[in-house]
């Protein structure tokens, strides 16, 4: 025996109270088991270790420590724990114990054997902390900086996207008008004509992009504005439906209550049925068919938009409404921001109204929405439109 392990005998062996005093004076819980008896039972644990899981020394006095695991401790955990004791070295491990009520926390268990002269690992000394909160922030700050990523990489999607949409009406457009110049003293050209309507549906594509991106904006910095007047919902469907217009191929059918007024924002609520119109067209090409059914609903009104397209999948339905977010069928992606349904769920709720879809595969979508309103007429009518291009 050296200097310094006679001088520590010594000081245990004369004063006994000074190391109980010791560790029950330590922050950190501590147990202490013993190796030489079967089962390795607990012969200590200090005030430190009592406060953090609920057990008094008479409750753990004679137990192994795996009491205090769980089914969700981690096996990785159990293993590392099973090979130190086994080599007689030490270890330090994250594993979830269970206090006395139950209830979990994080264990962050440093292992360390005590050795007697012959080098026998007679106890193992374990200290515990409480890393709870720590690991909760870890998750917490993981959770973040992946969702950060994700929407990193979906804002890069949308850019790359939003560039296309613009670029291909662009382009289009500029042809037209460089041809335009060229016939501009030749007004009797055939072509003119011809020309004159590509460049108006170029320029209404791009209208509509410019005018998804500053709602998109508005919305996002929470500035979007709603000026109110009273109006016909038919009146407003018809509108933005010629605005949509697509060569005649399409035909928009509006059913029912088609002289429900309603106080809302006409040109917002334009956006909606231009979004939702504009979505039967884009995702169901063999539905030649659309409807729009106007309801009073509640004491306020209910607008449904519905096509014979293939259906939406239940996996995609709960991102529909989600920014940035465009769905695929058969394997097709379309065009478009990704932003239409997030825009109309957005002018939907500032009219606190509600917004969904009901959807079978192979049968057709309808996508609806109310508004909570008071109205100033109300008949049973019905009208068709035909867009024309």
């Amino acid at each position: 025996m050296d200097v310094q392990e006679k001088l520590t005998f010594d000081v245990l062996s004369l004063q006994p109270n000074l190391l109980m005093a010791a560790l029950n004076a330590a922050a950190n819980s501590i147990l202490i088991t013993d190796e030489l008896t079967p089962g390795a039972p607990i012969i200590y644990c200090n005030r430190a270790f009592e406060a953090l899981t609920g057990y008094t020394s008479a409750d753990v006095m004679g137990r192994n420590c795996r009491f205090l695991q769980g089914k969700n401790t981690t096996q990785d955990a159990r293993i590392i724990i099973q090979e130190t004791i086994a080599n007689g070295s030490d270890c330090l491990v994250e594993l979830k114990n269970y206090r006395k009520d139950g209830s979990w926390f994080w264990n962050e268990l440093y292992l360390s054997p005590i050795r007697n002269i012959h080098g026998i690992v007679t106890n193992y000394v374990g200290i515990q902390n409480d890393i709870t909160a720590r690991k909760q922030q870890v998750l917490t700050l993981k959770t973040q900086l992946d969702q950060s990523r994700k929407l990193q990489n979906l804002k890069d999607e949308f850019i790359s996207v939003a560039s296309h949409e613009l670029k291909t009406p662009l382009t289009t457009l500029k042809a037209s008008l460089q041809l335009l110049a060229k016939l501009k003293n030749d007004l009797a050209s055939r072509m003119l004509p011809l020309l004159i309507d590509q460049s108006v549906k170029s320029m209404e594509k791009i209208s509509v992009v410019v005018n998804d991106l500053l709602t998109f904006t508005r919305v996002n910095e929470g500035q979007l504005q709603l000026s109110k007047s009273l109006f016909k919902i038919a009146d407003m469907v018809n509108s933005h439906c010629d605005y949509i217009a697509d060569g005649g191929k399409y035909e928009v059918i509006i059913q029912d209550d088609t002289d429900l007024e309603i106080h809302a924002d006409e040109g917002r609520l334009g956006q909606v049925i231009v979004n939702l119109v504009n979505n039967a067209m884009r995702y169901s090409p063999k539905s030649m068919v659309i409807r729009v059914l106007i309801e009073r609903e509640r004491g306020g009104a209910k607008v449904s938009v519905s096509d014979d397209g293939p259906g939406i999948a239940a996996e995609r339905i709960p991102h529909l409404f989600e920014r940035y977010y465009r769905a695929s069928h058969a394997g097709t992606h379309h065009s478009g921001l990704g932003l239409g349904l997030y825009i109309s769920s957005e002018i939907v709720k500032r009219h606190e109204g509600q917004i969904g879809v009901n959807t079978e595969l192979g049968v057709g979508s309808t996508f609806w929405f109310t508004l909570p309103q008071d109205f100033a007429a109300n008949s049973k009518l019905s009208q068709k439109l035909t867009v024309a291009g």
